[in-house]
């Protein structure tokens, strides 16, 4: 990029529909050669990285770790990367997770105390969430399956639908809440689970480990929407599961890591569960050799429940960059210690 002098004004500028100008001081301990990282492991970081340029033109991008200038890198926009990559950059600011989870950057262990790491969160993203979440509620409530296999046969088979029970939600967050608010407007009754106690409007909350085991014993269908933390890692495990009404249905739109995958196979062999929806898993891509592909009463999709929006998550990117360059706090700032 063209170097911008301590004190002289840098514009993002942006023809794109509902994008503001961003306006960029730089703060003047920065060095006048910079650049921003963006490591390009999936065709949406290469989306990513377009749209970062398109919003922000005279900005100069790397993306090899291993050749990028180390005394000109000052933000890192990456869902993970290996430990011993951020030490390398003196002058880093600000590590990026391009997604609403930071669970895998959290992971390489050595990223700076003093260099913040930041979420990117869209609201449509909790509205597609919610989509996703109620087309395989209805799927299982409404036996879309069964109506499938009848139609394929030529078959006209009339059944009575099963009960509507109880729908649980595990974790009240951005994505959570509009989970819930969809699942209401169909007419489900809704209760929720999340690790501290407050008021929700309109929603049943339980709240704390205590309260888990209460919580599930009500859920016919749970729905795990909560980060990958070091609590949650392997929380829906063979205990969850009995805890769980014989025959209750789980969706996961979370991270893999909070689902057991064996244990969820040995309650479905058992009678205890009558099956999934999973959207996520503990190897992505999910592995050919998988048993879970194999399950009839398992749904098993690539992790498209919902994709933020690359040009949205771009410009809050860029807007918490002008903020580290100013001395700003940024938004959304990932807690180390809770992990999101």
């Amino acid at each position: 990029m063209t170097p911008v002098h301590a004190g002289k004004r840098a514009r993002y500028g942006s023809r794109a529909r509902g994008v503001k100008r961003v306006e960029l001081r730089l703060h003047p301990a920065y060095p006048l050669s910079v650049s921003i990282l963006v490591l390009t492991t999936s065709r949406f970081m290469e989306q990513q990285l377009a749209a970062l340029r398109s919003l922000a033109p005279q900005e100069r991008f790397e993306t090899d770790a291993d050749a990028a200038p180390a005394d000109e890198v000052e933000a890192i926009v990456a869902f993970r990367f290996a430990a011993g990559i951020a030490p390398r950059f003196p002058n880093l600011r600000l590590v990026a997770s391009p997604g609403a989870g930071a669970d895998d950057l959290l992971a390489a262990g050595d990223i700076p105390a003093r260099v913040p790491i930041v979420r990117a969160i869209d609201p449509l993203q909790g509205r597609r969430m919610a989509q996703y979440v109620a087309l395989m509620v209805l799927r299982q409530q409404r036996e879309l399956a069964r109506l499938e296999a009848q139609h394929a046969r030529a078959e006209w088979r009339r059944f009575a639908h099963r009960a509507e029970g109880t729908v649980g939600i595990l974790g009240y967050g951005t994505i959570g809440a509009p989970v819930a608010d969809a699942l209401q407007s169909l007419g489900f009754s809704v209760i929720a689970w999340a690790r501290a106690p407050r008021a929700v409007p309109g929603v049943e909350l339980c709240a704390g480990r205590a309260a888990l085991g209460g919580f599930l014993a009500r859920c016919n269908i749970l729905v795990c929407a909560l980060p990958l933390t070091e609590e949650t890692t392997g929380l829906l495990d063979a205990q969850a599961f009995a805890a769980l009404p014989r025959g209750a249905y789980v969706i996961n739109v979370s991270r893999g890591g909070v689902l057991r995958e064996h244990d969820l196979i040995a309650a479905l062999d058992a009678g205890q569960l009558a099956g999934a929806a999973l959207d996520v898993f503990t190897a992505e891509p999910l592995p050919p050799e998988s048993p879970l592909w194999r399950r009839p009463e398992i749904l098993c999709t690539p992790h498209v429940a919902a994709t933020p929006r690359a040009e949205e998550v771009a410009r809050q990117i860029l807007d918490n960059l002008r903020r580290a360059r100013s001395g700003a706090a940024p938004l959304n700032v990932v807690d180390r210690v809770r992990g999101y």
